[in-house]
């Protein structure tokens, strides 16, 4: 199997050197930068070092590789696919593995599958020096399942999460809400405990809180009780926010959480469930969805 790699940045190199260990030969690739003379010693360095060959052009890559990986970034990844679906074939894979938002893979999905190629769009769930070839992978789109197949003997972690372009990237792209967000609260919230030096009380508290339940039903309760009680809640993150300004402390976590429950409130969902806690998750999300 033939692979061709459009970039060879720190990515392409962390992946192509743990495919190359797993068994897998024939690896090529075409950076533009190869051009730029401080650029081509490092990227030349790192062919040397995995043996990929460097092809001349994007065109030559193309017609030299069964599944061709784009892997440049998400700023160019859109003009990046119209350069090869301009040269690619029916019987080609087209991967895209750059962090770039959902509409921007359906967009390059779109643009690939009008050639009769298959692709995927590729979300990479971790850091390639962490976890070489291996890092986990979502992936969806019509050749979604056709990557995981010509992967798998080679130890990729792919799993195949739908048919359509867009939802591997949307399942990072949200995801980082969640993981980027809870560490930009612990950097707001752990600064002021530290100033009364009572980290690990709090920590501890918050701790208990959590383990009561699994992370799933501490989801639907947060959200059960917050959009009754989103209002009151918004006031409370308010007087958050006035504390962490006398500290002199930045309170852009506190603000924007009071911000987004001030929101919540203005969406009246307490009303439209008459008071009462709504068991489901789903239907708290409907209700939101059509409310918004």
């Amino acid at each position: 199997m033939k692979v061709g790699f459009i970039g060879f940045g720190g990515a392409a190199h962390g992946l192509s050197m743990g495919l190359v260990q797993a068994g897998l030969t024939e690896i090529s690739f075409f950076d533009s930068l190869l051009s730029a003379p401080v650029d081509s010693e490092i990227i030349l360095r790192r062919a040397e070092e995995t043996g990929a060959i460097a092809e001349e052009n994007l065109e030559a890559l193309i017609q030299d590789s069964e599944i061709i990986v784009s892997c440049v970034t998400g700023a160019v990844a859109l003009t990046v696919a119209e350069q090869a679906a301009a040269l690619l074939t029916q019987d080609q894979l087209y991967v895209d593995v750059n962090t770039a938002s959902p509409g921007t893979m359906e967009a390059v999905g779109e643009i690939i599958e009008k050639t009769g190629a298959r692709f995927a769009d590729v979300a990479m769930m971790g850091g390639i020096p962490a976890f070489s070839h291996r890092v986990p992978c979502l992936a969806s789109g019509n050749g979604a399942q056709q990557f995981q197949t010509a992967m798998q003997p080679y130890g990729m972690d792919i799993t195949c999460v739908g048919l359509f372009p867009g939802q591997a990237s949307a399942i990072k792209m949200f995801r980082s809400i969640f993981m980027k967000g809870f560490l930009a609260i612990l950097l707001e919230m752990l600064t002021a405990t530290h100033r009364y030096q009572v980290d690990s009380i709090v920590l501890d508290s918050i701790a208990k809180t959590m383990e009561k339940n699994t992370f799933t039903e501490t989801v639907r309760l947060q959200m059960a009780k917050g959009v009754i009680n989103a209002k009151r809640m918004a006031h409370e993150m308010e007087a958050v926010a006035e504390t962490l300004a006398e500290m002199s402390l930045p309170s852009t976590m506190a603000s924007a959480t009071k911000e987004k429950l001030s929101w919540c409130g203005n969406m009246k969902l307490a009303e439209h469930l008459g008071g009462e806690m709504s068991q489901s998750l789903d239907e708290i999300l409907d209700i939101l969805i059509k409310k918004i």
